[in-house]
């Protein structure tokens, strides 16, 4: 009953979807599924005009360049003006619920590490790691904040 309705809703919604499109605000590949890891399709330039097919966690399923495939969602810029999701009728909501279980609304945080060449060009900042130092608790400073609550010495190997 559950799969009828899902397939019902999803037939009279089918329109409510509009493609989102926007450019690559930096170059970055193309890659064959959501996943860092995953085959490159292809090595799309800075300002690549994309058509955004599908979301997926921190990806995008776009079409750029005549060819489909995942980019990095923080790698998008949406055209100004696109449709956005929270414009889709109630009718659409209502389908996504049914055929995903969610109601597509979402909030996450992305953190963005270091790539190859920031780290390749990495250089130590004396200035910081000065800064950082000034931070470090002394031992015996350390022991006494241990004394004072239930907490026990311990000393721990550096892993390797």
């Amino acid at each position: 009953m559950k799969r009828w309705i899902a397939v019902l809703l999803a037939a009279f919604a089918g329109g409510a979807w509009a493609a989102e499109s926007g450019v690559l605000a930096k170059a970055g590949p193309l890659k064959q599924e959501p996943f860092a890891d995953a085959a490159t399709v292809a090595e799309l330039p800075a300002a690549a005009p994309l058509e955004v097919l599908a979301r997926q966690g921190a990806w995008m399923k776009v079409t750029a360049s005549g060819q489909t495939g995942w980019v990095r969602l923080l790698s998008v810029r949406l055209a100004v003006g696109a449709p956005a999701r929270a414009a889709e009728s109630g009718l659409a909501k209502a389908a996504n619920v049914a055929l995903s279980g969610s109601s597509g609304t979402a909030v996450a945080t992305g953190v963005r590490g270091l790539d190859r060449e920031q780290i390749a060009n990495a250089a130590p900042n004396p200035v910081e790691a000065a800064r950082l130092e000034a931070y470090a608790a002394s031992g015996d400073r350390a022991r006494s904040f241990a004394q004072a609550g239930p907490l026990a010495e311990q000393t721990v190997p550096y892993l390797q």
